[in-house]
C-alpha cells in the first residue's frame, strides 16, 4: 500500500463516517489482496474512487483516465496508486499507448493486486439512477494478463454497484453492492478461438450483472417518476424523504422493485401512469407556489413534536457551531465559493469541497493549536485529541446551520395553514398504493 493511498485509506475512513449517515455493503469481499480487476459504475466522479478504497476492504490499483495526468500530479497519483489508461475520444494513439498500460495491469495482478475500473468511461453532470454501456477494457485487460501469464494464474473480473441516495448531499446515505465475480480462465478455450466474440459476450453479461447491484431505469421519465414515488412514500432511496425505521438495504431493494416495476408496467398501463405523473406534477407546483419542499411540509405538518426536536437538536449542536466558526466557516464559506465559481460541472462539486476540507480544515487546526500552545500548557496528548475532534466539530456546524434554517423558515407556516396542500397529499398517497410492495 503506497504512501498517499495509506494516508486517504486511513483519514477518509472516518471522514466518510462522518460525511454519510449510512454506509452498507452488499456481499462484501473479504480479502485485502488477490487479482480481480473491479468494474464499477461512477455517478458521482472523484467521490466514488475515494469511497470504494475507503469502505471495501481489498486494495486496489485506480485505472485513471490519462488526462489528468500531467508533470504536477504524475508522482501525486503514483503514490495514490493510480495507473493512466487512455480513450480514443483524448486524441493521440490511444491503442498504442495503452499496450504500456496493459502491461503495467498485467505485472499489477501478477503480483496478487486487485485493479478497479469505473467502466462507464464518465460520470453524468446530474446524478441519475441508471447504467450506462461498459465499456470491453476490463475484459481486455484480464484476458490480455491471462495470456501474458501463459493462464498460469486465476484472474477474476467482478462488478460493482455505487448507490447513492445523493452524492451532493452532507449526511446521506450510501450502499456498495458487489456482483458474482466472473472467472475469466473458465472461458479460456472459447476466447483462444474466438476473442472478439467472448469479450463482447463476457461484457454484456458484466453489465446485466451490474444492472442488478444498482438500481437501473431507462429513461428521463421513468426516473423522475421513480424519485418521486420514493419522495412520496418514504420508502426507497430518497436522500431527504424516508422512513428511518427502515433499513438501508431494504430501502435499496425497495428502490430496485419500484424501478422494475415502472419498467414492465408503464407501457402496459400507460393511461394510468400518465395520470399519476400529473397528479405529482400538479401537487409538486403547489408545494413550489408556498416556497416549500416535501421533506419540509412533512416536518411542518406531518410530524409530531418537530419543532421541539429541531430546537433540542439546535441546542445541542450549538457548542460545536460556535468553537467551529472560525476553523471550520471561515474555510467552509471561502472553498465554496471558490469550487462552485471555478467548477462549471456540479457532480464534482461536493467530492472536491470535500477533498480541501480535509486538507484545508487540518492545517487550519494544527496552526490555531501551534498558537494555543504558546499561553495554554495542555500534554501533547489532549492537543491530539482536541486534533482528532475537528471531523466531529465540523458536522456539529454543519447541522446545526442546517435543522437552523429548518426552524426559521417554519416561522411562516403552521399545521392550520397547510391542511388543504396535507389533503391533496393524503389523496396523492391513496392513489401510490399501485407501487406498495
Amino acid at each position: 500500500m503506497r504512501l498517499l493511498y495509506f494516508i486517504f485509506w486511513f483519514g477518509l475512513g472516518f471522514s466518510f463516517r462522518l460525511f454519510f449517515r449510512r454506509i452498507k455493503a452488499v456481499r462484501p469481499n473479504k480479502f485485502r489482496f488477490g487479482r480481480t480487476i473491479f468494474v464499477s459504475n461512477h455517478p458521482s466522479a472523484f467521490l466514488d474512487p475515494l469511497l470504494i478504497a475507503s469502505a471495501r476492504k481489498p486494495v486496489v490499483y485506480f485505472m485513471t483516465r490519462s488526462d489528468v495526468f500531467n508533470w504536477f500530479t504524475k508522482p501525486l497519483f503514483w503514490l495514490s496508486q493510480m495507473i493512466p489508461i487512455y480513450r480514443a475520444r483524448d486524441g493521440g494513439d490511444s491503442r498504442e499507448k495503452n499496450k504500456k498500460v496493459f502491461k503495467k495491469a498485467t505485472q499489477t495482478l501478477a503480483k496478487n493486486r486487485c485493479l478497479l475500473i469505473f467502466g462507464e468511461g464518465m460520470t453524468d453532470d446530474v446524478f441519475e439512477r441508471r447504467l450506462k454501456p461498459i465499456k470491453k477494457g476490463a475484459i481486455r485487460i484480464g484476458f490480455t494478463a491471462l495470456e501474458d501469464l501463459n493462464w498460469s494464474l486465476e484472474i477474476k473480473v467482478q462488478g460493482l454497484g455505487i448507490n447513492y441516495t445523493n452524492p451532493g448531499v452532507l449526511r446521506s446515505d450510501v450502499l456498495i453492492a458487489a456482483a458474482e465475480p466472473i472467472v475469466l480462465n473458465q472461458y479460456k478455450e472459447s476466447y483462444l478461438e474466438n476473442p472478439s466474440r467472448v469479450i463482447a459476450e463476457l461484457n454484456r453479461e458484466l453489465e446485466k450483472r451490474m444492472q442488478q447491484q444498482i438500481t437501473h431505469l431507462y429513461t428521463d421519465d421513468q426516473i423522475s417518476l421513480h424519485e418521486n414515488v420514493m419522495m412520496l412514500n418514504r420508502k426507497g432511496m430518497h436522500v431527504n424523504c424516508y422512513n428511518d425505521k427502515i433499513s438501508l438495504e431494504n430501502r435499496w431493494r425497495y428502490s430496485q422493485r419500484l424501478a422494475t416495476f415502472i419498467q414492465e408496467e408503464e407501457l402496459k398501463q400507460a393511461p394510468l401512469f400518465s395520470a399519476i405523473k400529473n397528479e405529482i406534477d400538479q401537487y409538486l407546483e403547489q408545494l413550489q407556489r408556498k416556497g416549500l419542499s416535501e421533506s419540509e411540509l412533512y416536518w411542518y405538518a406531518i410530524e409530531e413534536n418537530w419543532r421541539l426536536k429541531i430546537f433540542l437538536k439546535c441546542l445541542m449542536q450549538l457548542p460545536l457551531f460556535i468553537l467551529g466558526l472560525i476553523p471550520v466557516g471561515i474555510p467552509y464559506f471561502f472553498v465554496k465559493r471558490f469550487v462552485e465559481k471555478k467548477m462549471k460541472r456540479r457532480v464534482f462539486w461536493s467530492s472536491t469541497k470535500m477533498g480541501m476540507l480535509l486538507v484545508i480544515i487540518p492545517l487550519i487546526s494544527i496552526a490555531l493549536m501551534m498558537i494555543g500552545d504558546l499561553y495554554i500548557d495542555l500534554a501533547f496528548w489532549i492537543w491530539l485529541i482536541i486534533f482528532l475532534s475537528m471531523n466531529v466539530l465540523a458536522l456539529g456546524y454543519y447541522l446545526f446551520m442546517k435543522n437552523l434554517k429548518l426552524l426559521l423558515k417554519s416561522l411562516r407556516w403552521n399545521a392550520q395553514s397547510l391542511v388543504t396542500i396535507v389533503k391533496s397529499r393524503e389523496q396523492l398517497l391513496q392513489k401510490l398504493t399501485l407501487f406498495d410492495f
